[in-house]
């Protein structure tokens, strides 16, 4: 395609309409005329027969008059039958009427309606004359069928034949660059239509104004639209959707108040781009509002705007409404899925428990089971939500059948499902599956790059990590923040100090990225399980910002093992500070204080629990065997019966009997008597329940004690079994013994 334009002789003087809804669909207009048939010497009106009747007439041979045929075509496009313009096409022929510019040109605009631009192109091709309006045609017609490219060769012709485009054509041309991001192209015809004065007519300003929006140019977008003498509804919507676009919602919105005063009524795709910018914004009270005007305009039933609607409400948290939505709706969309289980993914990260939160993924796995049974074919945002979602639920049986829908379908080449697969595999203690999926990815982003990493540090595996660092480098990806996150947990695991303190100067000199908390918090690790105290607090002092609860949790933790109690009261007094109202924390200080006879600072910590009103800390763990849940709570005895508690006291006499585990003191509240953790009820359940061999999942609200993640990782080795248990700390996979975490997780 040339790069530039020939030059434009002039305008033409004739306007055609466009119309009512919107630039892109619009059609040239025609005149109606009434229809006649010749019928042994006399004409009678076909008005009163339906259209096949008409067709059945012309299928006789009948002669009309020319003009005549104008109603039927436009008839063939209300009912887009491709077949019906073809009757009438070839009864055109047999008439003579071919000849006639007008009706060869409305053919053209049929077949284009209909979609068949092959024989819309033979039409054209065959016109003994091209003015304008053909041309014009033919260029709506291949815009309209997603071919701008062919739309732009035909204005090229148009000008080199010598024919004038009309606004209007200008109009259309504008569309097809905006469709093939032709910016060049596009300022070319602005400066046509500003020499020759037109730059003001609504179909070339709204045209203008979506190039524009499209090529990032906000400020030329919103000039275009200012200059517009006649807007309209579609010239007020152009210059919303162009700031949403490009992230400018407040700015979007105002334009929005200012059409409402101007008296203009907003259509469908104006309430849905304002919507769009609610979400985003998450302004949930400007959004009930355009829902309440939505209903007021007669758009309650509208799918679109309902969508928009559901997950505006999502977003920002009403669930209860939102859910009410979509429970009425009788006719959805893909749309209408995808957001519901996206929002159901929301639900999960606000759910005050994990076990609300898995309640929350299971209903939206019945929603992807329903998208499954209705007819709906899932895409790639379908695939990405619900894989996100099994990775939360650590729902690794749902998440393999999931995986298997995705190669069925092809989208397990998409970069952004196959990423989620990886994280799915990752979350679920599946680091073989993960690095397999991570192989089989035809394209890998940063994204994927930087989750594989970190996935390979969270197991453990810090030579496997680190080589995937060098690889990302070798083929040019550039790393980011949170890439370097990954590699330094990868060297703090293995304890690798003089590495991590150069991949931390490289970070910093060859790719200009400032450290950031989880830098530090990974490095304070690193020193930490090296038993370097003093390093770790020298490296939290050179910090260029106040340290988080992280940090120095982790520097408690150390100093709780080494008995550095100096140290460790500064930290625990840092930590209090940090999270008063938090019950696990002022467990975990309360214990400390304890055992090391403080206490003043235990009736300290005492005090502010019961002024902070801090509820009793809930120990519960829950697992899932054959999308069934078992939820466990120590509380609760007599719920799972006196099998369960046999096996568990033969347990924990075998583990102490035959690998030298022995129970340490578990963390409680004080005045409470100690009893077993979940996790030991929970991975007794799992041994009777479950196959042979069968890996244990377990989910844990709290984080885990030494004594209990001593005693998993006995069991892991007696009965051969790999347990994996995320708490609320991090990942644990205890595989002959050993776990995962390098026996420093029951510390935190």
């Amino acid at each position: 395609m040339a790069s530039s334009l020939p030059s434009f002789p002039g305008i033409a003087t004739l306007k055609l309409e466009p119309d009512s809804t919107t630039d892109k669909s619009s059609s040239i207009s025609y005149p109606r005329t009434r229809t006649f048939i010749q019928s042994d010497g006399k004409f009678e009106s076909l008005r009163s027969l339906n259209f096949q009747e008409s067709l059945s007439v012309i299928k006789d041979g009948s002669k009309i008059e020319t003009s005549c045929y104008v109603p039927l075509l436009q008839e063939c496009i209300e009912k887009n039958s491709f077949s019906g313009a073809r009757n009438l096409h070839s009864h055109i022929i047999k008439t003579g009427t071919h000849r006639d510019v007008f009706v060869m040109t409305f053919l053209v605009n049929v077949y284009a309606k209909c979609g068949a631009m092959e024989n819309a192109r033979k039409v054209f091709d065959s016109l003994p004359r091209r003015n304008v309006v053909a041309w014009t045609t033919l260029m709506t017609g291949y815009v309209h069928n997603d071919q701008p490219g062919a739309a732009i060769t035909v204005f090229q012709k148009m000008l080199e034949f010598g024919s004038f485009p009309t606004n209007y054509t200008l109009g259309i041309a504008l569309n097809a660059c905006s469709a093939i991001d032709s910016f060049e192209l596009g300022k070319q015809i602005h400066a046509y239509s500003i020499k020759y004065h037109i730059d003001h007519d609504t179909s070339v300003g709204n045209s203008l104004c979506s190039l524009y929006s499209k090529c990032a140019s906000l400020g030329s977008a919103i000039k275009a639209f200012l200059k517009v003498e006649e807007k309209n509804v579609i010239s007020w919507t152009a210059v919303i959707s162009a700031c949403g676009d490009n992230s400018k919602a407040v700015k979007g919105l105002r334009f929005f108040t200012e059409m409402l005063a101007d008296n203009v009524e907003p259509n469908e795709f104006t309430l849905t781009s304002v919507l769009s910018m609610c979400c985003t914004m998450l302004s949930l009270s400007f959004g009930a509002q355009v829902h309440c005007l939505s209903i007021k305009l007669g758009y309650e039933t509208n799918l679109r705007i309902k969508n928009s609607i559901m997950y505006l409400y999502l977003r920002c948290g009403w669930f209860v409404e939102a859910l009410q939505l979509f429970n009425g709706m009788e006719d959805m969309s893909l749309v209408t899925m995808n957001s519901i289980i996206a929002g159901y993914g929301e639900m999960m990260e606000l759910a005050k428990d994990d076990l609300s939160a898995y309640h929350n993924g299971t209903e939206a796995l019945n929603i992807f089971s329903k998208l499954n049974n209705s007819g709906f074919k899932p895409d790639l945002y379908t695939f990405s939500s619900i894989l996100t979602i099994c990775s939360k639920m650590f729902a690794l049986e749902q998440g393999e059948q999931i995986h298997a829908q995705t190669l069925k379908t092809g989208y397990l080449s998409d970069m952004i499902v196959g990423t989620a697969l990886v994280n799915m595999y990752n979350k679920c203690g599946s680091i073989e599956r993960a690095s397999t999926a991570f192989r089989e990815m035809s394209a890998r982003t940063l994204i994927s790059w930087t989750s594989m990493i970190a996935a390979f540090a969270q197991n453990g595996q810090t030579q496997q990590a680190l080589q995937l660092f060098d690889d990302m480098r070798l083929i040019g990806v550039r790393p980011n923040q949170v890439t370097f996150v990954g590699v330094f947990s990868a060297c703090a695991r293995a304890g690798m100090v003089n590495e991590a303190l150069g991949y931390f100067e490289t970070m910093q000199k060859d790719f200009k990225i400032k450290p950031v908390m989880d830098h530090y918090s990974c490095l304070v690790d690193m020193f930490v399980r090296k038993e370097s105290l003093d390093e770790a607090f020298d490296l939290i002092k050179k910090m260029d910002f106040p340290p988080n609860e992280s940090i120095w949790s982790l520097l408690l933790a150390g100093c709780r093992r080494d008995g550095n109690n100096e140290l460790g009261f500064y930290a625990a007094e840092k930590l209090l500070e940090l999270k008063p109202k938090d019950a696990e924390t002022c467990l975990l200080l309360l214990n400390y204080y304890e055992s090391a006879e403080r206490w003043e600072d235990v009736s300290k910590v005492r005090e502010l629990m019961k002024e902070k009103r801090l509820e009793k800390l809930r120990d519960w763990s829950f697992i899932s065997i054959q999308d069934k849940v078992y939820s466990f709570n120590p509380n609760e005895r007599e719920a799972y019966g006196p099998k369960m508690y046999e096996l568990l006291d033969e347990l924990v006499h075998k583990a102490k009997s035959v690998v030298g585990y022995e129970s340490l003191e578990s963390s409680t509240l004080h005045g409470e008597e100690e009893v077993q953790h979940s996790e030991k009820l929970a991975v007794a359940f799992s041994l009777l329940k479950l196959p042979d061999a069968a890996p244990i999942r377990i989910i844990k609200n709290i984080g885990m004690c030494n004594g209990c993640h001593n005693f998993i990782k006995a069991i892991s080795k007696l009965n051969a079994r790999e347990i994996i248990i995320r708490d609320s700390k991090q990942l644990h996979k205890f595989v002959n013994g050993k776990c995962s975490c390098g026996d420093y997780g029951g510390l935190l």
